[in-house]
């Protein structure tokens, strides 16, 4: 099994995981690629219109993860935001690169 599909094996189960669902969103930090890091945190940050997103590629990317998903906003289409587990592996992300916990 690749990274990437224990990534999304990970990111799947995550919604059905009671316990042990940091330790999982610390391990999907570790494994997500660092090139997607600076898009999930605008979307986390979001949501953003499609015409504003970083990159579409990395967009498309997070979206078939399933850490990404089209939403409305103020009662129009166009935007894409984050999923409560993309806050979660953002958060870890963001304490593994200060410091605060090992990778």
């Amino acid at each position: 099994m690749t990274n990437h599909e224990l990534l999304k094996a990970l990111i799947s189960h995550s919604e059905t995981m009671d316990e042990a669902y940091f330790e999982t969103a610390h391990l999907a930090a570790c494994l997500l690629e660092k090139r997607l890091h600076e898009q999930l945190q605008q979307l986390v940050n979001g949501p953003v219109r499609d015409g504003d997103v970083i990159c579409k590629s990395n967009r498309d990317e997070l979206v078939r993860l399933g850490l990404a998903i089209r939403v409305c906003h103020k009662g129009e289409q166009g935007f894409t935001g984050a999923t409560y587990f993309s806050y979660t592996i953002m958060r870890a992300a963001n304490n593994i690169k200060a410091g605060k916990v090992a990778a």
